[in-house]
Formats: structure tokens, sequence, C-alpha cells
């Protein structure tokens, strides 16, 4: 039973972005999904991808030496990239 008075909350049914193209729905890539905060300059380079990314050696991550380093490196790809490629170098 709910509760008097009790908001309910529903989502939005969108299809995703490949599913329009799919359905030719969509020829370009709609706004909302466009990083305009970024500066174009400094993501592309003459290979077309400046940015890399982010490899986290998690033997590094493991060694007493070399934990603080590997942690930033951990982190900035938390933060900036949302996820990261590991290594067992």
């Amino acid at each position: 039973m709910e509760a008097k008075g009790a908001i309910k909350y529903s989502s939005i049914i969108v299809p995703c972005v490949q599913q329009m193209v799919k359905e030719k729905m969509i020829t370009t890539v709609p706004p909302k999904y466009v990083r305009s905060d970024l500066d174009k300059s400094e993501m592309a380079d003459d290979s077309g991808l400046n940015n890399k990314i982010p490899i986290i050696d998690m033997n590094r991550l493991c060694s007493s030496t070399s934990i603080d380093s590997e942690i930033d490196k951990l982190d900035f790809a938390c933060r900036e990239w949302g996820f990261f490629q590991a290594s067992l170098k």
C-alpha cells in the first residue's frame, strides 16, 4: 500500500543514440552528447587523438615505493575518464 501523498517518479524512455542511428532517426550527434566545454584544438593532433586511455599498473599499486604516484594516476583516471586500462607490467 502506498503512503498517502507519496510522490511517484518515473523515467522518460529515451532510445539510445546507437538505436536512433540504426533506425535512421538521426544523422548527427544530438547536442546533449557533445562536450562543448573542451577545447577541440587540445583534443586532436596529427593522429586524430591526443588523449590516451589511462593505464594503471596494478603491480605499482601493490608496491610500497610507487603506490602514491600510481594512486594519483588512478584517481585522475576515475575522475576525468570514468575508466582505465589495467596493466600487470
